[in-house]
């Protein structure tokens, strides 16, 4: 089964980047991508619809060019202006928290809207549902990421060197207003931080404005939830299904946007979280199943995922042969789609199967090289295996 079917995700994988290339959230090609999908899960599943929501994609990592224009003023403004200085450095600390911390929706009024569309299928089992699960990736494609494409061993110091530069012209900037020191004693300040502008410059063109074609980031996730979906459908054709999980195939928008599409897929399916119990089996940069891992944490460490279901998927994991992780999310490397529902009370987690730090990831990801060569068939084969372990176990009570 696990061959069969991860060479039909793979294969649809292919087929829609070749259809589609790049699907930047709110693009045309998302929403394409989003009616493909929704087009193959109708053949599989009892019903299946799309959900459109507003989403803003630009203002997600629009706010590092926001924080390089507010040093860009505020260090000159130390020596003249030290208050005015404090005020913008603090109101730009308030958008790094806020908004890329902790994905919060700071600056997304300020930015044009667009149409992102979810993707739902829903597969009942034999008897009255107990309980349901969710198995999900993301159809849309993240912008190219170019410090991970011109000098990549620099990475850590270009972002950390310009976000710590950043903070400590936070710091000094809240000093000065309330100490008041001397004309020589700014100015010497002030010409150090304009200095110091060298290090944040280059956070300008962290991102380019080009989507990637976005195989294992996260397209054949999307293709390995489907393939799920459809194994089930197949087996309780013949008898042999889910007796009392339901099944819900979900392919979310917007992910690459701060999982804009995640969490109106949460907000409008809130009562249905509520009403059974509900698993989220999630998947996320599915590139090389010896590097898998289970999270038990999200968006940047602030919100906890399941541990008892990561570690049942670790365990499913190991007994395909595969001695998958389970940790935290790294802190500034970002959140899954996990976290959103595991906001709104689903048992959630989400297998990566990549090196998951801003040292070490794929060479594919985040880079126009995450083409379908740069997905391993064992991590398709190893998430197919623990989804299929996992929606067995929570339909004999295993996790109840």
């Amino acid at each position: 089964m696990r061959n069969t079917r991860a060479k039909a995700a793979l294969e649809l994988t292919g087929k829609l980047i070749e259809r589609f290339g790049p699907r930047l959230a709110g693009s045309e090609a998302s929403l394409g991508c989003a009616d493909a999908l929704l087009a193959e899960a109708r053949g599989a599943a009892d019903k299946a619809w799309a959900e459109d929501f507003r989403v803003h994609p630009g203002a997600f990592l629009g706010f590092i060019r926001v924080l390089v224009v507010l040093y860009l003023v505020s260090a000159p403004a130390l020596f003249f202006a030290p208050a005015l200085s404090a005020v913008l450095m603090t109101a730009g600390i308030g958008i790094l928290i806020f908004g890329f911390f902790l994905y919060r929706e700071v600056l997304d009024p300020f930015f044009p809207g667009r149409t992102g569309r979810n993707v739902t299928a829903v597969l009942e089992p034999a008897g009255p549902a107990k309980r349901q699960l969710i198995v999900s990736g993301h159809h849309d494609s993240a912008r190219v990421f170019n410090f991970y494409i011109d000098k990549p061993e620099k990475y850590s110091l270009r972002v950390y060197g310009g976000i710590g530069s950043f903070a400590v012209l936070w710091i000094v900037s809240l000093a000065v207003a309330v100490l008041a020191p001397g004309p020589w004693v700014r100015a010497a300040v002030t010409i150090s931080f304009c200095l110091d502008f060298l290090l944040v410059a280059p956070l300008w063109n962290f991102a380019g404005s080009e989507g990637t074609p976005g195989a294992g980031d996260n397209l054949a996730a999307s293709a390995i939830a489907l393939e799920l979906l459809r194994e089930f459908r197949t087996r309780r054709d013949a008898g042999r299904g889910l007796v009392g999980t339901r099944l819900l195939f979900v392919s979310f928008d917007a992910e690459e946007a701060g999982l804009r599409g995640a969490r109106a897929w949460a907000k409008a399916h809130a009562a249905e979280i509520a009403g059974l119990p509900t698993w989220h089996y999630n998947m996320d940069c599915v590139y090389k199943a010896a590097d898998a891992r289970f999270l038990t944490s999200d968006i940047n460490g602030s919100v906890k995922l399941s541990v008892p279901l990561a570690e049942a998927c670790a365990a499913a994991a190991r007994e395909a042969g595969v001695p998958a992780a389970v940790e935290p999310i790294a802190f500034l490397t970002g959140g899954t789609d996990a976290a959103e529902t595991a906001k709104a009370g689903a048992r959630a987690t989400t297998l990566i199967a990549m090196k998951w730090s801003n040292e070490e990831r794929s060479g594919g990801y985040h880079t126009p090289k995450d083409d379908l060569s740069a997905v391993e068939p064992a991590a398709v084969e190893l998430a197919l295996a623990v989804g299929v372990r996992l929606a067995d176990r929570l339909d004999a009570g295993d996790l109840d």
